[in-house]
């Protein structure tokens, strides 16, 4: 019987390397072997720290992982040998999950997942679902050619936030109170960056916009701040009502109730309020699309790679130092 090491958070903060028996597959299902498995910060920490909705420990956590095929089920048309992108695992033994991505190999439906183009990398294509997330909530907001949109919270999600509104055409500000931050967007394509903590925010996208921007991207999850990035948009004239509204995203998980400003922020703008949750399969193929093309740059994106035995300190890190990104390496070198 085939077993497969994984990454159990065993308790809060705790964080173990495990082992479970793989089943042999059933029809239209097939076996991969982890090539990289990628960690979302926010829900990650979030999951690591038990506050997490329905997630129990011990449990196996991730929702990116690339693999190769090494084995196919009764009527798999794709080929052993093949890298594939997949959010999860569909069985993890006798440990729970939350998603169930970080473990070395992997049984899943074949129609679930998405086969990764030769041109890209390993360490490119493991940017799959968390650039995905980014892109739909991009689509969410109908982000269009040469429109300006500002970005405020450039973590993980808010920089490929960014870089995805460049791929469609947009004239992008970045915003973020970190100038290393500002650094990475600038190299995935931002016109402008700013840091709020040295300039006058407001003033400042108002003279860079020509009043106002045509869209607002929080991706900050801090709910105290969507009221003030929301009034970074453009205004409405009275006598122009039918002329298109601002749209204000939310792409940051909050936390906190979120609270506007009803007379000042909403009414007298009359502005698009929309939330982005996750992906479609859709987004996960445009996004790959879109690395292939080199029509977004994933590699400004520094990663910090880890063994995954080195998962325990790892996480550590991801908590004391706040790195924007960490992927786990399963291939044998």
């Amino acid at each position: 019987m085939l077993k497969s090491k994984t990454i159990i958070f065993t308790a809060p903060l705790k964080v173990e390397i495990g082992e479970f028996e793989l089943p042999e597959l059933e029809a239209g299902q097939i076996l991969t072997k982890t090539l990289l498995s990628g960690v979302s910060t926010g829900t990650e920490t979030r999951v690591l720290s038990g506050k997490q909705e329905g997630a129990e420990f011990p449990l196996i956590p991730g929702y990116e992982n690339l693999g190769e095929i090494v084995k196919v089920g009764e009527g798999v048309n794709l080929n052993i040998g093949a890298r594939v992108f997949t959010g999860t695992s569909e069985l993890t033994g006798h440990y729970n999950k939350s998603w169930g991505a970080h473990l070395e190999y992997a049984i899943v439906n074949e129609n679930s997942v998405i086969p990764v183009p030769e041109s890209v990398t390993d360490e490119e294509a493991i940017f799959t679902k968390i650039g995905a997330i980014s892109l739909h909530g991009v689509k969410r907001a109908k982000v269009s050619e040469n429109e300006k949109v500002v970005v405020i919270g450039l973590g993980l999600i808010g920089c490929l936030a960014g870089f995805c509104c460049k791929a469609f055409g947009a004239e992008v500000i970045a915003v973020d109170p970190s100038d290393e931050r500002l650094e990475i967007a600038k190299k995935g394509g931002a016109d402008y960056i700013l840091n709020p903590t040295k300039v006058n925010l407001s003033a400042e996208i108002i003279k860079l916009t020509n009043g106002g921007a045509d869209v607002v991207i929080d991706a900050t999850g801090i709910a105290k701040l969507a009221d003030s990035s929301a009034r970074l948009l453009k205004g409405k004239d009275w006598d122009n009502l039918y002329h298109p509204s601002g749209r204000f995203l939310l792409l940051g998980s909050c936390v906190d109730p979120i609270i506007f400003n009803y007379n000042d922020t909403l009414f007298m703008n009359e502005i698009d309020i929309m939330a982005s949750r996750d992906t479609v399969k859709e987004d996960l193929v445009d996004m790959l699309n879109l690395i292939r093309d080199k029509k977004v740059d994933v590699k400004a994106i520094k990663q910090n790679i880890f063994n995954y035995e080195e998962a325990p300190n790892a996480y550590n890190k991801l908590l004391d130092e706040k790195l924007m990104r960490i992927v786990f390496d399963w291939r044998n070198k």
